[in-house]
Parts: structure tokens; C-alpha cells; sequence
């Protein structure tokens, strides 16, 4: 299985060994998981090259063993030990994962920065000996690690949630793994300062601020994303910012296929880049490994961002603090609307439910075509498609510096209000469980003379979502 995406692929043969190698020893039914771990170099922030061919330094080695009339596919993953405040999504190391067969050829790969984590299947192996090489491209916080399985995907190690049965997608009848989604109360709020640039290309905020009363970039406040006149003449001078995380708790990944140049319905063509001509499919997964594809609703070639956005995925708002799960007012909606599927952070790490490998990478996934798409039941005609999404066990991460990442709040005063995030606000996409869910999290907004400030004063990851 060659990488997912992100950086180049590793060379096809097992790298000579510069650090010392761990057996971890055979995975089996009789011991089904076998862990490891290792510790980054003390000084940060530090850069290391992520080949394995040449990783004298920041590199770690470890064998396992698969034995004859093993058949089921194995997960090789790891995940940061380094979390962000109060245990929140955390970028700042990046891992590069690979996976060496017992012809010493690359089985597995999972590489590409701002996730924290990497996880790579190996799907039919072959008995025999394996060996894992995992490589860091940088590391920002001082004291961080990994932490890392090998996971036999079968038996009481691998219990997914059951597909959804009885249903008709596309005019096939049967059993789908569908998405569910979650929505993660949101946090890292911010409502004075910004960073002189958003999330660096290695994947996380850069730690600086801007000594600035407001935390609006200046596009954002003229309203040069959004041409619209009334934003225009409405010009955004407060933002309170911050990050949300949404993550698939399903038994089958959220995947969005996008139309870069494609043949529609009734043999029009379809160009993504085209405002208003981007269409989205679902590419809804079967147990018997088929596909079948439905619409999905709108997309986007996103401009400021440079890749494509699917539409509709989450929905953030503003209220007034009710009492218990009452909200009050609605005062404010976000200016986000579109969004690049990725997988991000590891939140199945360590489960024998929702898990998986990480399929989806932010960059190049959104960018560029990664099928020339054939034709199947429900399946749009001929084309480039660019597909992105977000596997079981992972979610999608919009750090708060990111743009168009904000309610705007230029005429809200100091008081206590709740952000809600509700999932799936259109309904287009089709997930197991509720059409919508939502989560809240409850904050003490102060508006000074000075600078503003938003300091959290609790959360709910679930709630009943707000009528419209």
C-alpha cells in the first residue's frame, strides 16, 4: 500500500538500521495488540528530515511478527503525547510512519504534517517479520513523544460499529458503514490579538500575537472575502475566534468527492473551480467493500485558502446564556461556511471501535485530483475528482487563527453567551444516528476599553440542537 498523501513516498526497501531495533513480538488472537513509544529530543522547536533512508537522529525502529494463517489486516499507528490546554487537539509535532513487509518492501505508509498522529494498515499480510520506522519532520513543544500500537483488526481488538441495514442509497438496497459526526465543544477562544500570519505551513499557529484590541485579520474586516455590499459597508471590527474539531464516531468514513472537471447529470459538464458550478457527491462504503455514490450538496473552489471546501458541514452560532440546555437569543452566526476534510486529530487512537488509518491529508487532498473517476452505481459520469473526508476515529480541526474563522461580535456587548456547534446543518450529507448534532460550549465574553477577552466557563458535548 503506497503513502496516503503528503510527503514523498518512502523508498521500496527496508532502510539500513541507524537506531536500535525493538521487537515488540508476534500479533495475534493470543496478543492481539502490541505497544511502543519513544521520547523527541529535549531542545525545541527542532526540525528532522523524515526519510527514513538518512534519519540517523529522530528515528525509531521496531519489529513484529505475523504468523502463518493470519489473515486479518493489521493497524500500525501513533500518536502524540504532547496534548494542547485542557487536553485539546494539539499539531505542533509531526509524525511520518512507515511500514516494511517481510520482503522488505514498503507495505504501509502514513506521512503529512498538522495532524497529531499517523496510522497505517496493512491490509492482507503476507507471515513474516515487519518492520516499523517512525520519523518526526518537526517538533515545537519540549517534552514531546509518541505513543504507538500495532493492532490486530479482528476479533475483540476490532469491534466497529454495526453498518446501518434496510436502507436505499442510489437505488441500491442493503447495508452501508455510515459517518456519524460530532461536533467537539469548541475552544482556544480569542478575542484581542492575532498572529502576524495564520497556521504556518508546517501545521500549527505560529506562537506570537499581534498586541492588537481586536483579533480580526484586515481582509476580514473590510469584507474583501465576502464581496457582498452590505459586508462591504458593514465592516467587521470585533472577532472572537477560536477552534472547533469535528470527528467521525462512525462505522464508515465522511468522503466527499468534488468535481474538479467532470460530466454531470444529463452529460453537462461540471467545473468545481466555476462559483456556483461545484456540486458535491458522497461516497457512501459498503462491508462488502463496494462504493455507491449520492449528491451531497454544494462545494467550493475556496480562494483565500487555495483548495476546494465541501459546504454545509458544521454551523457555529452565538447565543445569549440561557438556563440549563435553553439557549437565549441568537447574536451572532459564523462567517465559516465551507470546509477542506481532513483528518487531524487522532481521537480513536488506542480504540478497538472507531479507528482507522488516516486516509484524508488536508494538503495535497484539497488541492489536486487524487482519481479519474469510473463510473458505478449512483456515480457521477467521467472526470478529475478531488476527494477528501474524515475517517472513523478521526476528526476535522479548524485551529481558531485559521480565516474566515470567527463570529463577529462588533455589537455584542460584555455578557455570558453560548457558542454552539451543530453538524450537518443542511442534512445533506447521510450519517447513522441523528441527522444533526450539536454541542455547546458556555463563555464569559468582556469587551475593554483596551482589548476584549473570552474565558470559558464550561462545555456540553451534547445538546439539543437549536430549531432554525
Amino acid at each position: 500500500m503506497a503513502p496516503s498523501s503528503g510527503l514523498p513516498g518512502a523508498p521500496p526497501v527496508t532502510p539500513p538500521t541507524t537506531s536500535p531495533v525493538h521487537s515488540l513480538g508476534t500479533v495475534d488472537a493470543g496478543t492481539p495488540v502490541r505497544d511502543f513509544g519513544a521520547s523527541l529530543p529535549p531542545s525545541s522547536p527542532i526540525v528532522n528530515n523524515p526519510d527514513p533512508v538518512v534519519c540517523a537522529m529522530g528515528c525509531w525502529e521496531y519489529t513484529f511478527a505475523v504468523p502463518r494463517g493470519s489473515s486479518a489486516p493489521v493497524l500500525v499507528s501513533v500518536k502524540s503525547t504532547k496534548a494542547g490546554p485542557e487536553g485539546t487537539f494539539n499539531a505542533d509535532q509531526g509524525f511520518d510512519l512507515y511500514v516494511y513487509g517481510p520482503d522488505n518492501k514498503l507495505a504501509a505508509a502514513a506521512n503529512g504534517v498538522g495532524a497529531n498522529g499517523q496510522g497505517a494498515q496493512v491490509t492482507s499480510p503476507a507471515p513474516g517479520t515487519y518492520t516499523v520506522v517512525v520519523t518526526y519532520t518537526y517538533a515545537y513543544d519540549t517534552g514531546s513523544g509518541f505513543t504507538g500500537e500495532v493492532r490486530l483488526m479482528a476479533g475483540p481488538s476490532w469491534t466497529p460499529p454495526p453498518a446501518t441495514c434496510g436502507i436505499a442509497v442510489s437505488g441500491v438496497t442493503g447495508c452501508f458503514d455510515l459517518p456519524r459526526l460530532q461536533a467537539l465543544p469548541a475552544f482556544a477562544f480569542t478575542a484581542s490579538g492575532i498572529p502576524p500570519a495564520p497556521s504556518s505551513p508546517l501545521g500549527f499557529p505560529i506562537p506570537l500575537n499581534l498586541p492588537l484590541p481586536t483579533s480580526c485579520y484586515a481582509d476580514e474586516t473590510v469584507g474583501l472575502d465576502n464581496t457582498q455590499v452590505t459586508h462591504l459597508n458593514n465592516p467587521t471590527l470585533r472577532c472572537l475566534r477560536f477552534t472547533t474539531d469535528i470527528v467521525n464516531v462512525g462505522a464508515g468514513p465522511l468522503t466527499a468527492q468534488i468535481p474538479a472537471a467532470a460530466e454531470g447529470s444529463g452529460g453537462q459538464p461540471q467545473v468545481g473551480y466555476v462559483p456556483g458550478d461545484c456540486s458535491a457527491y458522497q461516497l457512501v462504503s459498503r462491508p462488502n467493500g463496494s462504493v455507491v455514490s449520492r449528491p451531497a450538496g454544494p462545494c467550493e473552489f475556496h480562494v483565500e485558502h487555495g483548495h476546494f471546501h465541501y459546504n454545509n458541514l458544521l454551523l457555529y452560532a452565538l447565543y445569549q446564556a440561557g438556563s440549563g440546555t435553553t439557549l437565549g437569543q441568537q447574536v451572532g452566526v459564523s462567517q465559516k461556511e465551507s470546509f477542506c476534510l481532513t483528518d487531524d486529530d487522532y481521537v480513536g487512537f488506542g480504540s478497538a471501535s472507531t479507528n482507522g488509518p488516516r486516509a484524508n491529508v488536508g494538503q495535497p487532498d484539497c488541492n489536486l485530483p487524487r482519481e479519474a473517476n469510473v463510473p458505478q452505481a449512483g456515480k457521477p459520469g467521467s472526470g478529475t475528482f478531488v476527494t477528501e473526508g474524515i475517517t472513523p476515529g478521526w476528526g476535522d480541526v479548524y485551529t481558531w487563527d485559521t480565516p474566515d474563522q470567527y463570529i463577529d461580535v462588533t455589537h455584542v456587548p460584555s455578557g455570558t453567551y453560548d457558542v454552539v456547534e451543530e453538524t450537518n446543518p443542511g442534512g445533506a450529507i447521510l450519517v447513522a444516528g441523528p441527522a444533526q448534532t450539536c454541542s455547546v460550549t458556555k463563555i464569559q465574553l468582556t469587551v475593554g476599553s483596551q482589548s476584549d477577552s473570552a474565558q470559558v466557563l464550561g462545555s456540553a458535548g451534547s445538546i439539543p440542537c437549536p430549531a432554525h
